[in-house]
């Protein structure tokens, strides 16, 4: 009786090592999150530009260019102007993410610093470098940028299912 239940457990091992359940199959979701601290802004009257190095793991970089539709940044305190966002995020070497969207930029009301704030959708993504098994956006995201006494900050975030 022994032997007999131990060929049969270790047949469902075998089994169940050769194919794997559903639950192991099932698609993994994965909250990526970049920000980017300390970056040197490039302002001009119509666009603001950071890059650099992002918090996370090594290896991973972020370019974000904001531009005025109407062709110049608020200037006024306390001002709004709608704005499209190019930013370019490299999650790994060789793997990036560019999301292209369009939002809304403010002057903050005390000090004019510039406020950069967008969501966006899986038709504004493009992918570079993940092969066929590209991650899907599962909702929406978020890109922001700001521009204040501290320097440039952005920040990227978004739930990918892979």
């Amino acid at each position: 009786m022994f032997v007999r239940s131990s060929l049969i457990a270790a047949a469902a091992v075998a089994l169940l090592a050769a194919f794997p359940g559903s639950a192991s199959a099932a698609p993994k979701t994965e909250y990526l999150d970049r920000s980017l601290f300390d970056a040197t802004p490039e302002r001009t009257a119509e666009s603001l530009r950071v890059d650099g190095p992002t918090a996370g793991p090594l290896g991973g970089a972020m370019d974000v260019t904001v531009r005025a539709t109407d062709g110049t940044l608020p200037t006024t305190f306390g001002s709004c102007e709608q704005a499209l966002v190019k930013g370019i995020v490299t999650v790994q070497p060789g793997r990036i993410i560019t999301v292209r969207s369009r939002g809304e930029v403010c002057a903050h009301i005390v000090d004019g610093s510039l406020t950069f704030n967008a969501g966006f959708r899986a038709k504004d993504l493009t992918y570079q470098g993940y092969g066929r098994c590209k991650p899907k956006l599962v909702g929406e995201g978020l890109i922001a940028v700001a521009h204040s006494q501290l320097g440039g900050q952005a920040s990227f975030s978004g739930t990918f299912r892979r």
